[in-house]
């Protein structure tokens, strides 16, 4: 029976062990969060765009959106990315 409680006990005991974030460490993760929504955001975008694109009335008009839609992704991408850069400096 010991065993079995410290063996349902560990994660928190190794929790507690590793301590609070401080304060950069917390501001880290806000942004990992952030960078999460912002590509998110990218990635809804790109697909109202494609989806746009797939009841386009012309070819034309079907490229130009599923082009705009991998900028859109892209950019969404990049930023989210530079985000984590500056979020893994943190930790």
């Amino acid at each position: 029976m010991k065993k079995l409680i410290l063996i349902a006990t560990a994660p928190a005991l190794a929790l507690a062990a590793c301590g609070e974030d401080s304060a950069v460490e917390e501001r880290g993760d806000m942004l990992e969060e952030q960078a999460d929504a912002v590509e998110n955001v990218g990635d809804d975008r790109a697909g109202q765009l494609e989806e746009m694109a797939d009841e386009a009335d012309t070819d034309a008009r079907e490229d130009m959106l599923n082009e705009r839609a991998e900028e859109i992704d892209d950019i969404g991408d990049d930023a989210a990315d530079a985000l984590n850069e500056r979020a893994d400096e943190m930790e």
